[in-house]
């Protein structure tokens, strides 16, 4: 079994975030999606999870593990349109967020990656991205995740 959605601590990293964060309704003035609007595409995505066989994926970003979690292939490519729901939640050119990521970039460097940082849109890696080595990466993001303003 392959491992899918390696990455799922970056972009719910930021997601987790907006969902703990108090927004006026109907999202600001540049169109950043409200709070609830974040929370309704993670739901959906977390419930296709477990209906596809990942138990215990929590309702709430801020529950999952500092390292991220392991999606398997078939559930991955279940759930991809509810992820892209997920991805969409997320204003990649918001400054915290592009703060954030960049950090976890120049820790993941750190730690021997070869991580890039964010592009302008705060576009990161896929789920493929493992910089060559999965246990490494995997030590190192669990880290590294934490470290930029994960759990």
């Amino acid at each position: 079994m392959r491992r899918v959605a390696l990455l799922l601590t970056v972009p719910l990293l930021a997601l987790a975030t907006a969902c703990g964060s108090a927004q006026p309704a109907g999202g600001d003035a540049v169109g950043a999606p409200t709070t609830s609007a974040a929370n309704d595409s993670y739901l959906k995505y977390a419930k296709c999870l477990r209906e596809h066989g990942v138990k215990n994926f929590p309702d709430d970003p801020k529950q999952l593990p500092a390292g991220g979690t392991q999606i398997p292939e078939e559930a991955g490519k279940a759930c991809e349109k509810e992820m892209q729901g997920v991805a969409k939640t997320i204003d990649g050119k918001d400054p915290a967020y592009l703060d954030r990521m960049t950090r976890l970039a120049k820790c993941m460097r750190g730690h021997g990656i070869d991580f890039p940082d964010p592009g302008p849109d705060g576009k990161m890696p896929g789920p493929d991205f493992n910089g060559g080595d999965q246990t490494k990466f995997d030590a190192a993001m669990k880290e590294c995740s934490a470290e930029a303003g994960g759990q």
